[in-house]
């Protein structure tokens, strides 16, 4: 039973510390970490190491998207999985700094 009631205080412990460390300050925190290696960094936003073209191109239309420009290549959206998770990555990340 003691094990039991310890095993639950340390689960909301841990859990409180992971919700409440997810909000928008500490993640504006994290995107002021200075970049190092080889970040991909557009508009002062670090979208983490290792993004190839393909990538980096799905970032660069979802920002002019989240500016009021639509701008997507639904072929590539629609069958390249780098474009895509870097246009959906982008268009959160970029709306957020507007």
């Amino acid at each position: 039973m003691e094990m039991r009631v310890l095993y639950g205080t340390v689960f909301v412990m841990v859990m409180g510390g992971i919700v409440g460390g997810c909000t928008s300050s500490s993640l504006s925190n994290m995107e002021s970490l200075p970049v190092s290696g080889n970040n991909y960094v557009y508009r002062g936003i670090n979208f983490g190491p290792d993004r190839n073209e393909a990538f980096r191109a799905g970032v660069v239309d979802a920002c002019r998207t989240a500016d009021g420009d639509y701008t997507k290549d639904h072929e590539r959206f629609n069958h390249d999985i780098s474009y895509r998770s870097g246009w959906e990555n982008g268009r959160l990340r970029c709306k957020g700094q507007q």
